[in-house]
């Protein structure tokens, strides 16, 4: 789904926002949604005992805040990782795209849907062994990516799981000395995603830390 609804960009105005803003809020009203044209997002969620956790990472080329469209508030909160530069598109910007391109409210359906499941997975991951969690999370990069390289801090993958960035690198040194991944700079290489989809699906035991 990454970059498909570029065409429409031509329908809104970009605005640029710094590392660090919040684009929009869990809680928040709207009557919109966003398209990430560049830099990359962290989506979080806040749980009720308050506990903040981040539950997507997302790269340029994806929607975001989709629910917005459908009048219902926001379900997560978008902090921009890196400067963005995003689109808005409002309710009534996505009926005239719909009636003069009938294929957009595919892809839209498309995207809201995957956000749903991966909400979804990703709630069912959090009692879990952290280096499952990890398992998890890169997996979703690696194919959001298209099986590319990809940045991500030891900060933002302390806050997916829910644990320290001392837990996060000594995973990623295990991965390292057992080939699953290699690290170029601040890029990180998959290179045995089938041992990722091992970990993520059938790891049985907490390891040790």
């Amino acid at each position: 789904m990454r970059y498909l609804w570029e065409p429409y960009t031509i329908y809104s105005n970009k605005k640029a926002l710094a590392k660090g803003e919040v684009l929009f809020s869990q809680g928040r009203e709207s009557s919109g949604f966003y398209y990430l044209a560049e830099g990359r997002m962290n989506i979080q969620l806040l749980s009720k005992d308050g506990k903040e956790r981040i539950v997507d990472y997302l790269a340029d080329g994806f929607l975001l805040g989709e629910q917005g469209v459908l009048g219902q508030p926001y379900s997560s909160t978008a902090v921009c990782d890196t400067d963005t530069i995003v689109y808005y598109f409002s309710t009534e910007t996505f009926k005239k795209i719909c009636k003069e391109h009938p294929e957009a409210n595919k892809i839209f359906m498309n995207s809201l849907i995957s956000k749903i499941r991966l909400l979804v997975d990703t709630i069912g991951m959090i009692n879990k062994p952290y280096e499952q969690q990890m398992a998890h999370y890169f997996l979703q990069l690696y194919e959001k990516n298209n099986k590319n390289p990809f940045s991500i801090s030891q900060i933002s993958l302390a806050k997916y799981i829910g644990t320290s960035r001392v837990t996060v690198y000594k995973i990623m040194q295990k991965w390292l000395v057992e080939g699953i991944i290699s690290k170029r700079g601040h890029k990180i290489h998959i290179l045995d995603p089938n041992k990722l989809k091992t970990l993520y699906g059938c790891y049985k035991a907490e390891i040790a830390l």
